[in-house]
């Protein structure tokens, strides 16, 4: 344990190691399983994967909030730089690549108690400049934190806002949504794109949500994502050896039912496009999906989303789908809700705190735009 502070006669605060976390796996399995907010990233099965095989070198610590026995609120936290100069001693939520979200651990029955703690904590570790990254502002768990950082006399920015694609199930029938979302003509083009993979074969939408089934699903993902462009330039998943390990330990893991789906259109048996999901609640987030580029001019990708669409919609295995994306994607004209996502920066200094948030949202700000330079040399969306 390396900080421990109390913070009311039945809550108590601690910022713990990665192998002290080992020690409460139960307790943050129990605490995912009434979550104010559902959130996959920081649950044990995602984080883990991310941990043994991308960041098993980086100094992770873990803010946490007990009631007696009960973890009932958790945040991985570390050290980060993100000015050369100005702002060199900067905390931040964890994030990696592979992180498409930071919303805080919050027990659903107290959330605002835990949101305090939490804050509290983060004060007495370190007053400066925190960041979390990526927050769905208009969130039940955010709302708890903006609460309990004023209540904390934080200073508070927000940068980088974009609008991220979700689709609720409302009692809205598969057809209604086509006839909402999709005009005749795109709805036409589809159906005929499907027809046109029918007359090459079989063509069938396969769903996967463990076992042998699911494993194999992750490995035709990996297969087909590095078979394009992603494999081409490096950056799909099976091109170095510890992001494909990350991908099979999060999306297929061993002796775990029902948290990773696979949706996959076969041709002839043959997968030609896999959308891979994380569950968590009664939320889906679209983390990964890849398509065969011999079958682009058929719209394989968009011809297995219709089925996902379809199946969400018609069956009862989700409330939300969340598209887990960094801004505009194809599938925002799909998906018929929306949500705000900003970095959250704030600070507890009372020396200049203005200067620091704007500093760090400059810094912030440079960093995005670098990232979006990048994205756009190498052909990114």
């Amino acid at each position: 344990m390396l900080y421990d502070a109390k913070w009311s006669k039945n809550d108590q605060t601690k910022i713990l190691s990665r192998e002290d976390m080992e020690h409460v796996l139960p307790e943050w399995e129990d605490l995912c399983g009434r979550l104010a907010e559902d959130t996959p990233y920081y649950t044990p099965v995602y984080a883990n994967a991310l941990l043994s095989s991308i960041d098993h070198d980086r100094d992770i610590r873990f803010a946490t909030v007990w009631r007696d026995t009960r973890m009932i609120a958790m945040l991985p936290i570390c050290r980060t730089r993100i000015g050369a100069v100005d702002l060199p001693n900067v905390w931040q939520a964890w994030t990696t690549p592979y992180t498409l979200g930071c919303t805080p651990l919050l027990d659903r029955d107290l959330a605002g108690q835990a949101a305090s703690a939490l804050v509290e904590s983060l004060k007495t570790f370190h007053r400066g400049i925190w960041i979390i990254p990526t927050i769905n502002t208009g969130g039940k768990a955010a709302s708890a934190l903006f609460d309990a950082l004023h209540q904390f006399d934080a200073s508070i920015s927000e940068t980088g806002q974009f609008e991220r694609a979700i689709l609720r199930r409302d009692g809205t029938t598969f057809d209604e949504h086509l006839q909402e979302k999709l005009s005749g003509k795109r709805r036409r083009d589809l159906a005929r794109n499907r027809r046109r993979l029918e007359k090459l074969g079989e063509v069938e939408h396969v769903v996967s949500t463990g076992g042998d089934g699911l494993a194999d699903a992750v490995e035709a993902f990996l297969e087909i994502e590095k078979s394009g462009w992603k494999g081409e330039r490096g950056t799909a998943l099976a091109c170095d050896p510890s992001t494909a390990e990350f991908a099979r330990n999060a999306f297929a893991p061993i002796g775990v039912e029902d948290i990773g789906r696979a949706d996959v259109l076969t041709l002839d048996g043959k997968p030609i496009a896999v959308s891979l999901m994380i569950l968590t609640g009664r939320t889906g987030f679209t983390v990964k999906c890849a398509y065969d580029e011999e079958y682009r001019s058929y719209s394989a990708g968009l011809v297995l989303e219709i089925d996902v669409i379809r199946s969400f919609l018609s069956e009862d295995w989700a409330d939300l789908l969340d598209s887990a994306t960094a801004g505009s994607h194809i599938i925002d004209s799909l998906w018929s809700d929306r949500i705000e996502m900003a970095d959250l920066i704030f600070t507890f200094s009372p020396v200049f705190p203005g200067w620091q948030l704007a500093a760090a949202t400059r810094a912030m700000d440079a960093k995005q735009q670098a990232k979006s330079r990048i994205k756009k040399l190498i052909g990114r969306k």
